[in-house]
């Protein structure tokens, strides 16, 4: 059966034809380039540049804040949380108070489970930048009037 088998080939056309003497009706297959195609390459201009995370300090030495706003924007722990002042999962420094924002440089004192706790163990030591909320003082406004 293989041997009954004629391959005619056609150059031009890039064409192959498969006919048998059984009477089977001829195959044809056609190959074409093979170039895949893609579009074309702009410079866009900064229409897909990444947006900024806006890290860095919100409110300086001084500045009255409410409770709940954000003091520090940050990446890691650069700066630490003082009194009145707490952290969240993205390491922001959010006021707990309302009252004035006081920045310090204080001497370090890592938790045990701190990677900063060996070295300063070892005795050396780290000072950071302390962020503190101090509360405005309440004053009374209202006397009470005694029953006389």
């Amino acid at each position: 059966m293989a041997a009954s088998l004629v391959r005619q080939v056609s150059l031009e056309s890039n064409r192959f034809l498969f006919s048998s003497s059984l009477g089977l009706p001829a195959v044809t297959s056609v190959r074409h380039k093979s170039k895949k195609k893609g579009g074309k390459s702009k410079n866009l201009g900064g229409k897909r540049a990444t947006v900024g995370k806006s890290y860095g300090i919100k409110r300086n030495d001084g500045n009255f804040v409410h409770k709940g706003e954000i003091l520090v924007n940050q990446c890691g722990l650069r700066f630490y949380p003082g009194e009145n002042v707490d952290t969240d999962r993205t390491n922001r420094l959010i006021a707990l108070t309302d009252g004035t924002v006081v920045v310090s440089c204080e001497k370090l004192y890592p938790y045990p489970n701190s990677p900063l706790y060996r070295p300063v163990q070892d005795g050396l030591e780290i000072y950071k930048k302390f962020f503190h909320v101090i509360p405005i003082p309440l004053k009374a406004k209202f006397k009470l009037v005694s029953e006389t």
